[in-house]
């Protein structure tokens, strides 16, 4: 990890002064892995594993900064955490009063935090390792979860985020990605009073940036995915009062937001490699349940709460999205479930009583299918709402509050 908190002047004669040049290699696999067997405990049981293959931090306060950061990742990155309930018998001991396991696997990372300040950045992100994968899974057919039960699995080959307050953002970022990003949340819950959520997001290209007080923006985006990016989360459950299984799956996401300043915006995007999400959801008896699951091939958000906003967005999808949520269940109240699919989503807006200057220039393609499939099966319950919704390109611009 390369990390600049504060600038300083540049001491090495080939570099001008608030240079900063980063070069990063990692060829071999990085793995964490978290165990942990429990008999009963009545406290916090917490299991965590965090793994990355290359990580940047910068930041420039009341100073000018250029950035210049080039990461390969060519082995894998695995995460896993693991809680296992030894309890074989008819008592529900108690797994935790909380339980909560969390990984996080990525591939490439890159922030910046720029204050009162000018940074310009120019970054390259690649990824041909097989995989980046998160695992969590918690196993207890025979304790309780009493007091909140959480899993989290995140899994993103290439990761680049900005922040600036006060100052300007200047970036050109190319990420490319043959890696497989997965994401996957399993539990099994044999008795929970509390309620319980089970989540799994998994995104093969990331990049984000956020000003929160006069920041103006101008971004040149391009990603490329050509590995798979699947997410699944699944429970299944004894007695449970509320249980919730979330799962997303993403192959290019850009996400922009500004504030007090201008935001310019050019962004390509092509999604080859299989976007894949699914959320089941099983009980015995239940009080209320929830299964969401979406997909989306290509994500754009470029949002602006001052006068001026230009896009130009290019989104290309042909791999295919697939997206399934389930619920089944035997005796309970109310089930839920929601399957959304999409190829190409662009959002984008500018603040009305700023009386805005907007301007977008939108190209979407779809060249694959696009699937979304809920299923919900109940034996004797009070409700049941079930939702499907799958769209090609969807588009939405507009000036508002």
């Amino acid at each position: 990890m390369l990390t600049l908190l504060a600038a300083t002047a540049a001491t090495s004669q080939t570099l001008t002064d608030g240079e900063i040049n980063n070069s990063q290699d990692q060829q071999g696999a990085v793995t964490a892995t978290q165990t942990l067997n429990v008999v009963q405990n009545d406290g916090l049981t917490q299991a965590e594993s965090y793994a990355t293959g290359n990580a940047l931090q910068t930041g420039n306060n009341a100073y000018d900064a250029t950035v210049y950061s080039y990461q390969f990742v060519r082995g894998n990155v695995t995460a896993e955490a693991h809680i296992n309930g030894t309890n074989t018998g008819s008592e529900d001991l108690s797994l935790g009063t909380p339980v909560y396991a969390t990984t996080q696997a990525i591939g490439n990372y890159a922030s910046g935090n720029a204050q009162s300040a000018h940074l310009t950045a120019d970054t390259t992100q690649k990824s041909s390792a097989a995989q980046v994968v998160a695992t969590t899974d918690i196993q207890a057919p025979n304790n309780a979860i009493y007091v909140s039960g959480e899993g989290n699995a995140t899994a993103e080959v290439n990761h680049t985020a900005y922040e600036v307050s006060n100052g300007r953002l200047d970036s050109k970022s190319w990420q490319t990605s043959s890696s497989d990003a997965h994401a996957n949340v399993s539990a099994t819950v044999h008795y929970s009073p509390s309620p319980n959520a089970y989540n799994a997001s998994a995104t093969n290209n990331y990049y984000g940036a956020y000003s929160g007080d006069r920041g103006s923006q101008e971004h040149d985006v391009t990603q490329d995915q050509t590995g798979m990016t699947q997410a699944r989360s699944e429970v299944y459950a004894g007695n449970v009062w509320n249980m919730t299984a979330t799962s997303r799956a993403v192959g290019n996401a850009v996400n922009l937001e500004n504030q007090g300043g201008s935001l310019v915006v050019t962004n390509t995007q092509s999604q080859l490699g299989a976007v894949q999400s699914q959320a089941v959801v099983q009980a015995d008896q239940y009080g209320a349940a929830y299964a969401t699951a979406q997909g989306i091939g290509n994500q754009m958000a470029a949002g602006n709460n001052d006068v001026y906003l230009r896009v130009d967005n290019t989104q290309i999808s042909s791999g295919g999205v697939d997206v399934s949520a389930a619920f089944d269940g035997n005796v309970g109240y109310d089930g839920y479930v929601s399957a959304e699919a999409t190829g190409n989503q662009a959002i984008a807006y500018a603040c009305s009583t700023c009386q805005a200057d907007m301007g977008v220039n939108n190209t979407q393609v779809n060249n694959s299918d696009v699937n979304a499939t809920a299923t919900a099966n109940v034996a004797r319950g009070r409700s049941v709402v079930s939702t499907a919704r799958a769209t090609g390109n969807s588009a939405t611009y507009y000036v508002g509050n």
